[in-house]
């Protein structure tokens, strides 16, 4: 190998270096943002009339609590 080609190598093998470093901070800045998006248990939401703030899952709990009353009711009075 001539010194001509070792350079070319050496440049090469530098960019190659730098590409993995910069996908290196890419995928960093990635999980930083991965780890800031809200879980559905972190999501809260404050019905009217209610005092309490309630995750999702307690949300839909509470909608099909109330479905099912209004489905009871109208039933009742057929």
């Amino acid at each position: 190998m001539n010194e001509e080609e070792f350079r070319e190598l050496t440049t090469a093998y530098e960019m190659l270096v730098g590409i993995v470093v910069k996908l290196g901070e890419r995928v960093e800045h990635i999980e930083k943002y991965v780890q800031n998006i809200p879980t559905p248990d972190k999501v809260m939401y404050r019905p009217r009339e209610t005092e309490e703030y309630l995750n999702i899952k307690e949300n839909y709990d509470l909608i099909y609590k109330r479905l099912e009353v209004l489905e009871n009711g109208m039933q009742g009075s057929k």
